[in-house]
Order: structure tokens, then sequence, then C-alpha cells
């Protein structure tokens, strides 16, 4: 069990990004009531909470599992003046850089922090009614958790998200310039923009074969991701993680060791993505001029192999460029819940049902130190870097 305070300081800041990021999710009106537009959007409010996030996040102190990692790599990069390892060259110029300025540690995880959080606004830009839903799931269902801890990968999926937006808008210049940026970052991004051709087609129309298909995986997962490695193994390749497919077994015990409450999680997400499911059709006409069906393509096909690489975190690590969609697919169907004018009932206790399982899961998390994400400490409270820095090589 962690401390009271980390209980409060995750739950005030999630309530903090909601409440001051609403003036920017209300479209101006015609007098008529038609929607125009949302010229407020990049507020000052906004600003702020770029700002604010980025110091408090970025001024964290060992929080997440690889902080450490991170760490230690810069405190090298400074008593040898060599990056101690082979990394994408964006993310090595940056520490590179901030050496040459001899600057504090913390501005690494600080410049990192508002380049993911700069692109979350940025990203939930081209529909903004949704960014206090996507504040909450972010938090709930630990994708905040994820950015303080696999931080250059997370960082590369807000970019691909932000890429992704510009590239429906057919600005493919801009979409492709993001993408090299994320990529300096995190090779893995080419993951997700590999599946950029296939999502110009709703392939996931009807609700009972995506249900079958979702037992379908459940059910005879193992091989069915024998057959998935043989076909990805080109991919996994040119990214440079084929270490880990080839140590497959190797990377079960790692991920078996680190399995806490895993089956709950497996439960709550399987309902979840049932219900997203049997609403799925209603989403995409309501949300059709969102370009929705391209979002779900990628949310139910990361559903899926959710199933088949669960149990193993470097695979599932991979996946997330298709599953952290779940997120964007939660927020828009709770948005659909609580502005429905048919069903009302049904839909607020279906709306009120996934928040408060929703919330039970992230402070379960809390409790569990979930990527040891908790406690929270802040770089004010440092005592002891200098002495584990002394101990880099032993």
């Amino acid at each position: 069990m962690t401390e009271p305070g980390t209980y409060l300081f995750y739950t005030l800041l999630m309530v903090f990004m909601i409440l001051l990021s609403r003036p920017s999710t209300r479209p101006t009106l015609e007098a008529s009531g038609e929607q125009v537009s949302f010229p407020s959007y990049w507020g000052a409010n906004l600003l702020l909470i770029i700002v604010l996030y980025s110091l408090i996040i970025g001024g964290r102190y060992y929080v997440g599992i690889d902080y450490k990692a991170y760490l230690e790599w810069y405190l090298k990069l400074r008593e040898t003046g060599v990056y101690p390892r082979d990394i994408e060259f964006g993310y090595r110029l940056l520490n590179e850089w901030l050496n040459a300025v001899h600057a504090h540690y913390a501005f690494l995880f600080i410049i990192i922090a508002f380049i993911q959080i700069t692109f979350f606004y940025k990203a939930l830009a081209r529909f903004p009614f949704i960014a206090p839903w996507f504040i909450f799931f972010f938090f709930t269902y630990l994708l905040m958790f994820s950015s303080m801890n696999i931080m250059r990968q997370t960082l590369a999926w807000f970019v691909f998200f932000y890429a992704l937006n510009l590239a429906f808008e057919k600005k493919y210049g801009w979409a492709l310039l993001c993408l090299s940026f994320g990529f300096s970052f995190h090779k893995s991004i080419i993951i997700g923009a590999a599946f950029f051709p296939l999502l110009h087609w709703d392939w996931f129309k009807n609700r009972h074969v995506q249900i079958g298909l979702l037992l379908l995986v459940t059910a005879l997962a193992p091989t069915i991701l024998a057959l998935v490695l043989n076909l990805t193994a080109p991919i996994v390749s040119l990214t440079g993680y084929d270490y880990y497919v080839e140590n497959l077994d190797y990377m079960q015990e790692i991920s078996d060791e680190g399995k806490v409450g895993a089956g709950t999680g497996r439960a709550l997400f399987f309902i979840l993505d049932l219900i997203i499911i049997w609403f799925s059709a209603d989403m995409k006409e309501n949300f059709k001029e969102y370009d929705f069906h391209k979002y779900y393509n990628l949310y139910f096909l990361g559903a899926l192999l959710d199933r088949l690489v669960y149990d193993n975190f470097i695979l599932a690590r991979t996946n997330d460029y298709l599953l952290n969609f779940r997120v964007v697919i939660l927020s828009f169907l709770c948005f659909f819940f609580f502005n429905s004018r048919s069903q009302k009932l049904v839909k607020s206790v279906l709306g009120y049902t996934i928040a408060l399982m929703m919330t039970a899961f992230f402070y379960r998390a809390i409790y569990n130190s979930a990527a040891e994400t908790s406690p929270f400490r802040f770089l004010l409270l440092e005592d002891t870097v200098q002495e584990r820095s002394q101990n880099i090589d032993e």
C-alpha cells in the first residue's frame, strides 16, 4: 500500500487537467444553435496545463521503472562525454545538447513530458469535445503511467496520433515530418505507420462478427500468435527488436514476474471491448465526420492482438501503437452515452459503470505501485542521487 498523498496527487492532477481543459471543449454556437468551431482551443488554459504538467511530471524523482536507466545514461554521458547506448538519434541529440549546456538531469524529463503533453493536446484539437473524457481515461487506463515509464515510446505514440490526424486531413507532408520526429525518439513508430494503408475502409462493420473474432482469438491465442510472429518477423527485425522474438521464453519469464492483478484487468477490458463493439455502429454513424472508423480499425486490431501478446511485455509494447486507441474510443463512447437522446437511462448507467470500473482499476494500480509510479516523489525531496550516480558502474 502506498502513501495517501500519492492517491491525492494523481486524483487532483486529473481533476485539475479536466477542469482547466473544459473551456477548450465548448464550441462557439450560432443563434440557431448550430456548432461553428472551437476558436478558443489554444487558450491560456491549455498553455498553463502544458507548462505545469511538464514541470510537475518532469520534476518527479525516481518514479517509473525506466526512470533510473534514463537518468544513469545521462549521468554516464556527463561523466565520459559519450552516450553509453546505441539509441535513436533524436533522443541522443537531446541528451548531448543538455550535457553541452550543463543542464540538470531534471530538464531531460521535463522536456520529454513537455513533448508528450504538447502532442497530447495537438492530437485532441481535431475533436476537442472528447478532451475531458480522454484525460479521464489517460489516467484511469494507466496511459499516464506508461508516459512516465516507457517515456520515449509513449511520446512516439502521441506524435503518431497527431500525425494520423494530419494524414486524414490530407496534410501528408506535415504528417511525414511528425513521423520522422517521432522516429528520432523511438523507431518502433513505423509499426503504427505501417497500418495506415489499411485504415481507409471500414473493416469491422458487423458487431456479431467482431464478438466472434474476439472470442476466437481469446480461445486460440497461442496458435495464432505463432502465425503472427512468422508474418511480422521482417517488420520486427527492421525495428531492431528481433532479439525479443528470438527469446520469447525468457521474455515470458520476465512478464510472469511482473504481473500484478492481471486476471482482473483482462476481465475488465473484455467487458469494455464487448460494450464498445455493441455500440460501434452507432458511434461510426454519429462521429463519421471525424473519420471515426479509422481510429476504430486501429483499436479493434489492437484489441485482437492484445489477446495474443498480453502475456509478453515486449510484444505488448509494440501493440501499444494500436491498443492505446482504446483510450480514444472509450472517450468517444462515454461522450456518446452522456449526450445521446435515445435510451438515455441505459446509456447513462453504462457510462457511470465504465467510469466507476476504470476508477477502481486506477486506484488499484496505484495501490500495487504499477510500473513503480507510486509513491510519487518530487525532485525537491532528492536526497541521494549523487550517491547513486557513483554506483553506475558497479
